[in-house]
């Protein structure tokens, strides 16, 4: 709503349940369940998005704060575990919805700002709309994305690469194709 809230309305009755969600402190411009209807996630003008226990209209975590403008569209992927949100900022940033941190740098590649984010229903693609006219879709599959970093790389990661990005894991092969660093 325009009063910075957000109600959640029984559609039997057409009567709101219980208060409205308070948090933001601007309008709140897009709101998104996610699959199992446990998590609401809501942007607004304030430039964060915030992610609801539904149950208890509580704030799950700290406001996700990564967007320089408005977050305008929000999509829940099939699986519950990633949030995209399309932003006036021409990017889209793909938040991890467990831990409220961003996964990777925001997407690029609109010439104007955002207004639209969608999951694929296998999760395999997000499609985002802009008011540059123009539709992309993003290949969202992991296993696309190592297979690229694979051919791009022409190596596994190094051990002082694998510890940098991932610490708390054990070093182990990426590309099959090529041995591990000794």
């Amino acid at each position: 709503s325009y009063d910075n809230t957000i109600s959640l309305w029984d559609l039997a009755t057409d009567q709101p349940i219980g208060k409205p969600l308070e948090g933001h402190i601007d309008v709140v411009n897009s709101v998104v369940f996610s699959p199992d209807g446990k998590v609401l996630a809501s942007g607004s003008y304030d430039n964060t998005i915030i992610l609801w226990d539904v149950e208890t209209g509580q704030p799950i975590n700290d406001p996700l704060v990564g967007h320089t403008d408005v977050p305008y569209s929000v999509a829940f992927s099939p699986d519950g575990k990633i949030l995209a949100s399309g932003s006036y900022d021409k990017t889209i940033i793909l938040w991890d919805v467990e831990t409220g941190w961003p996964i990777g740098q925001p997407l690029e590649g609109h010439a104007d700002w955002i207004y639209s984010v969608a999951f694929s229903p296998d999760g395999k693609s997000l499609a985002s709309g802009s008011y540059d006219s123009t539709v992309i879709l993003w290949d969202m599959d992991i296993q696309s994305w190592i297979e690229k970093s694979c051919q791009r790389a022409g190596r596994n990661f190094t051990r002082a690469e694998w510890e940098q990005y991932f610490p708390n894991e054990e070093y182990r092969k990426t590309c099959n194709q090529w041995p591990l660093e000794p």
